[in-house]
């Protein structure tokens, strides 16, 4: 795995997740999602991130290993505990 690739893709995702304005914008769930794909193109783990699922009213504050602002909603945090990397 390419670490200047690895960096481009957390940028991408910070930057989506930080122009949000509520909770699970569809930009921030298809980010997560591209996110996820990317892991699993990388990680050789069938049972990664299997609370992300790719559903119109899939809310993904409440997905496994995400953290959100109990305020405004918005994606504040990934924890990387879930995944062996």
């Amino acid at each position: 795995m390419e670490w200047p690739l690895v960096k481009f893709f957390l940028w991408a995702l910070l930057f989506i997740l930080i122009r949000g304005n509520k909770c699970c914008m569809e930009e921030e769930r298809i980010g997560l999602l591209e996110f996820k794909g990317f892991l699993k193109s990388n990680i050789k783990n069938t049972n990664l991130l299997l609370s992300w699922v790719n559903k119109a009213k899939s809310e993904c504050c409440n997905w496994e290993g995400v953290r959100c602002n109990a305020t405004k909603g918005h994606v504040i945090e990934l924890s990387q505990q879930f995944v062996a990397i």
